[in-house]
């Protein structure tokens, strides 16, 4: 009885939901990486600035579920994390942060992985009152742990675009390679980036993203789009210390002029939409799917 009323909720909110998607396109992307430390939830921070910055409405997900730095960036203790409103009734409007320059971040915590596992009714409540905030949004940024276990890989996937992450270190490019692997199996849909962190030229950018996505184009039969790169910026760890987007703190240091530029370049690329909302994919869909890390 109850999965009937779950089941009649979805198909009655169906067209008004389409219909929403149709008028108001929302781009989804997910900032992930093969391995911690090369910088992935700053950028995720400050691509979103950079958003706001140029006039799109962004919600920032700090989904990373073992090591969430978002707060810890930008100095802030949340009240609510998604757990809250999962375990604890808290509202969804409550868990909200306002961030910098308009940047609105949702601090997803554990909360986002134990939603599988609720029923039909409280989950589609959960994912309407997520889908609200999908609608006044131009893009959603989800950042994600680090490395290939099954939460990472669900949350990566059930985006339309997702941004890899690496710096030009041995160790740090394999394991990007592995996450696209793993991640690309999992939903071929997907629209993938690969960003270099931290190179010290020009040439060692070019260098790292010819290599990766060479081997990425002719072992997996995907085309990885380049976005380019972020220098190695004293600038950036020292805002860091001052738990200040660098962006903010230096605007026109040569990683946050660089980062304009990539925000700017994603705008221009085409988006790639699946329809849906992220929410209601990834906690509908993830229970079709085996556990990551079976590709051969």
């Amino acid at each position: 009885m109850i999965k009937d009323q779950a089941s009649k909720l979805r198909d009655l909110s169906k067209i008004k939901r389409l219909t929403d998607e149709h008028l108001h396109p929302v781009r989804r992307l997910a900032v992930t990486s093969g391995k911690g430390g090369v910088g992935k939830s700053n950028l995720s921070l400050n691509l979103g600035l950079a958003w706001q910055k140029l006039g799109r409405r962004t919600l920032l997900v700090d989904a990373d579920t073992n090591l969430a730095n978002i707060d810890i960036l930008l100095g802030i203790t949340p009240k609510y994390t998604l757990a809250d409103a999962i375990l604890r009734g808290a509202f969804i409007a409550d868990v909200l942060v306002d961030g910098p320059e308009g940047l609105r971040i949702l601090p997803a915590g554990s909360g986002v992985v134990e939603m599988v596992g609720l029923d039909d009714l409280v989950q589609d409540r959960l994912v309407r009152g997520l889908e609200e905030l999908e609608k006044s949004r131009d893009l959603v940024l989800l950042d994600t742990g680090a490395g290939i276990h099954e939460g990472v890989v669900e949350l990566a996937g059930g985006c339309d675009e997702v941004i890899f992450v690496t710096t030009p270190e041995p160790t740090a490019i394999t394991d990007a390679y592995a996450a696209i692997k793993v991640i690309s199996s999992r939903n071929a849909a997907i629209k993938p980036y690969l960003l270099v962190n931290q190179a010290r030229s020009s040439e060692e950018s070019e260098e790292v993203s010819r290599k990766i996505c060479l081997v990425v184009e002719n072992y997996l039969a995907i085309h990885l789009e380049p976005l380019g790169f972020l220098p190695l910026d004293p600038h950036v760890p020292q805002a860091v210390a001052r738990q200040t987007p660098f962006l903010l703190a230096y605007p026109r240091c040569p990683a946050s002029l660089n980062l304009m530029m990539i925000a700017r370049r994603l705008l221009k690329l085409p988006p790639s939409n699946s329809g849906g909302t992220l929410f209601r994919q990834l906690f509908f869909r993830s229970r079709t799917h085996e556990p990551a890390g079976r590709t051969k």
